[in-house]
């Protein structure tokens, strides 16, 4: 929050009061008390999601439309408060939470946070597009508690509670901790969807989060077909291909494009170097060594092997 950095991942900086970019823009750091303000940001990123763990002072950010960067993807941030409380304003509603409680901000829209004692707090940021979310589901979201002790709420909050108690462990393999997060936020954002007030869409939004969720957890097994998802959630083939149209894009291009960014995660992985390339495309149900060589080429440019040395040597 104070400090977003995008292009490590992972980091530790400060900053004082001011201004600060976040990816989206700017936000203002108004210092409130007379102690100088000084926050300290550690962020993890795994594919699409960042975890960061954030310490200060008494601090209030906040972003009024001028300073928001008209190119910004929609980025939602799930809070959840170690020490001290958090007050949110946005989307015309106010709330108030503190540990174990969750509450989200999109920072990709006006809103004023205010931390008014010393605090310590951690936080998954994760994009629209990621999670399959319009502006307005987005909307739905914001700056509404929600309780941390049941629920699928419960085990997003022991999980974002876990870094700052177990980050050593956790860096050694937070693949496997960044996966559970991307899972856990679908399922939260789904059910979180349903409690919010009845729209039009909201059963079709929850039906799409549920469905991505889905497929995240099979993206190695070679017969995941939009048919296949199709059937498993008793819907038609044509209907799945209007849910995803809605969001510019089809089953089959989303179910690749997300196979191949989970490739190109874990060939970014010093600790998968061990592993053939062809076998890294297998783990992501990408089978034939050629067939994922061009894939990933037409996705990124470059091949998988080219990638991998990329990394490797810059």
């Amino acid at each position: 929050m104070l400090v977003l950095s995008q292009s490590r991942s992972h980091s530790t900086e400060s900053v004082s009061a001011g201004r600060a970019p976040d990816g989206c823009g700017t936000v203002q750091i108004v210092r409130s008390h007379d102690e100088e303000l000084r926050d300290t940001t550690r962020c993890r990123r795994f594919g699409e999601i960042s975890v960061r763990l954030v310490a200060g002072g008494p601090a209030e950010l906040v972003r009024p439309a001028r300073l928001i960067d008209p190119g910004c993807p929609g980025v939602l941030r799930v809070i959840r408060p170690l020490a001290g409380e958090a007050l949110l304003w946005q989307d015309g509603r106010h709330a108030t939470v503190r540990s174990p409680e969750l509450i989200c901000l999109d920072s990709s829209r006006p809103f004023k946070l205010v931390m008014p004692q010393p605090f310590r707090l951690v936080e998954a940021v994760v994009t629209h597009r990621s999670m399959g979310l319009t502006t307005a589901d987005a909307a739905r979201l914001t700056a509404r508690p929600w309780c941390g002790e049941q629920g699928i709420a419960a085990f997003m909050s022991t999980l974002l509670g876990g870094f700052q108690r177990h980050g050593d462990e956790i860096e050694t393999a937070f693949d496997l901790f960044g996966g559970s997060i991307v899972g856990l936020a679908a399922a939260l954002f789904a059910e979180r969807m349903r409690s919010a007030v009845a729209e039009p869409d909201a059963a079709r939004q929850s039906l799409m989060l549920h469905i991505q969720a889905y497929v995240r957890e099979r993206l190695a097994d070679p017969e995941l077909t939009p048919s296949l998802v199709a059937k498993r959630y008793n819907v038609s083939l044509r209907y799945l291909q209007k849910m995803f149209r809605e969001h510019g894009t089809s089953p089959a291009r989303w179910i690749r494009d997300e196979r191949l960014a989970r490739c190109r995660c874990e060939l970014s992985d010093p600790r998968l170097e061990h592993l053939p390339v062809a076998l890294i495309g297998e783990r992501a149900g990408l089978y034939g060594a050629s067939h994922f060589s061009r894939l990933f080429r037409d996705r990124y440019g470059v091949t998988p092997r080219e990638f991998r040395r990329e990394k490797v040597t810059g």
